[in-house]
């Protein structure tokens, strides 16, 4: 992993242009100042060690089996006053 903390500097303009974010000139400062310690928090968090809070061998997808129901369309189009193939019609609107 590439340790970003280390950078000498970090283009807050080339960000905000990626991220289609707009910044005054003061936030573009601010976030240039900010973004060194950001990117700190971010190595510590990397440093974690999560291997032990993580048990993959428990985690599986659950899926329901698919059954065809029966659908109500059919019954609604016998009903309809206008119908064109499988749609109802209506009253043009403007």
């Amino acid at each position: 992993m590439i340790n970003m903390s280390n950078k000498k500097t970090i283009d807050a303009k080339k960000y905000s242009e990626l991220s289609k974010i707009e910044l005054s000139t003061k936030e573009m400062e601010i976030l240039n100042e900010q973004f060194p310690e950001i990117l700190k928090y971010f190595d510590l968090l990397s440093q974690v060690d999560i291997s032990e809070n993580i048990d993959t061998q428990t985690l599986s997808n659950v899926f329901r089996e698919d059954v065809s129901v029966d659908s109500i369309a059919d019954k609604i189009l016998d009903v309809v006053p206008e119908k064109k193939d499988r749609f109802v019609k209506g009253p043009r609107m403007m």
